[in-house]
């Protein structure tokens, strides 16, 4: 009579083998789903300045853009973006014509730092990572 199917020892290897896959993948994996969470966080960001432009063009009215403690100010008004912590280097402007004195915006998300650049004088905005913060 002929047994077939695996022994025990078989199962036991195969088990170790899928575990320490999981091992090595797992921790790669789980920072790199940080990373785009955190990316998607600036790219918020960029889509409020992108829309603070638009509307300055279209209802004629400027947009004074600073910061203070890590909150986006907008004409003396705070925006707050939960996770994130904003700088603006140097206050600027969006003018009523849609165009700007130009820009930067640096943020931080979760250990990540990112920049947004507002050129002057169209306002043309542009996002990068610039570095990463072990915390």
């Amino acid at each position: 009579m002929k047994n077939y199917g695996f022994t025990l020892v078989e199962i036991l290897i195969v088990i170790a083998i899928i575990g320490l896959i999981f091992s090595v993948t797992l921790p790669i994996s789980y920072e790199l789903y940080e990373t785009y969470k955190n990316s998607l966080k600036a790219q918020e960001v960029m889509l409020y300045i992108a829309s603070l432009k638009r509307e300055g063009f279209l209802y004629s009215e400027e947009k004074d853009i600073s910061s203070s403690e890590g909150a986006l100010i907008v004409n003396g008004e705070p925006k707050f973006f939960p996770g994130v912590y904003i700088l603006v280097k140097k206050p600027f402007k969006f003018f009523k014509n849609g165009t700007s004195n130009g820009g930067e915006i640096e943020i931080r998300v979760g250990g990540e730092r990112y920049k947004i650049i507002v050129s002057a004088p169209f306002g043309e905005l542009s996002l990068e990572r610039i570095g990463y913060e072990k915390t």
